[in-house]
């Protein structure tokens, strides 16, 4: 099935140098960038990246206390609180800061499968966690514990969009205008026909 996803290289990423690298990462597994842009991004357009809703934030402070866990490290100890809801907001607040360091480059990506195809290259969102040979894993080592001694988010220097409804809202959301024009690859007529 051929569908269309987002993904986001963040400031630190960009900073890195890693533009390239990740490029060629999704490139060389034969999906097909459809366009690309790089932009700076103010704190509300970042806030509404994100559902921002009571659920997606208990969500965020869950997957926090998970990551905690897995690490073996006391969340209430490093943040002050074991509460979903208020780990959630800590996350949010600090996602968009995060988000304000520097430019990003926003893609879609398409190509059979596009979705979990590039979840799988980016990785686990903590990059301590990542599998081997992923984005996240073979460029940081940021953690949980790390990023809450220095008083900010696990840096996740590739967004990729979780499921099909996430890709169709974030997509519309980055580029509301765009016509994407299909062209043909070399790798398309080997697999696609």
């Amino acid at each position: 099935m051929i569908e269309k996803t987002l993904i986001i290289i963040k400031p630190d990423a960009v900073k890195r140098g890693l533009i390239g690298t990740i490029i060629t990462t999704f490139e060389n597994v034969g999906l097909k960038l459809m366009v690309a842009k790089m932009l700076r991004p103010d704190a509300q357009v970042i806030k509404n990246h994100y559902p921002g809703t009571p659920e997606w934030i208990k969500e965020m402070g869950e997957k926090t206390l998970s990551s905690f866990k897995q690490s073996g490290a006391d969340v209430k100890q490093n943040l002050g609180t074991d509460d979903p809801e208020k780990l959630g907001t800590f996350v949010y607040e600090r996602l968009i800061k995060y988000w304000m360091e520097g430019p990003i480059v926003a893609m879609v990506w398409e190509g059979p499968d596009a979705i979990q195809i590039a979840r799988k290259l980016r990785g686990h969102t903590i990059p301590l966690l990542a599998q081997t040979g992923t984005l996240h894993s073979d460029y940081s080592f940021d953690s949980s514990t790390l990023s809450s001694s220095l008083d900010r988010v696990v840096k996740t220097f590739v967004h990729a969009s979780g499921n099909r409804e996430e890709a169709e809202r974030e997509i519309k959301y980055w580029f509301p205008k765009t016509e994407f024009k299909n062209y043909e690859r070399e790798i398309d007529a080997l697999y696609l026909k």
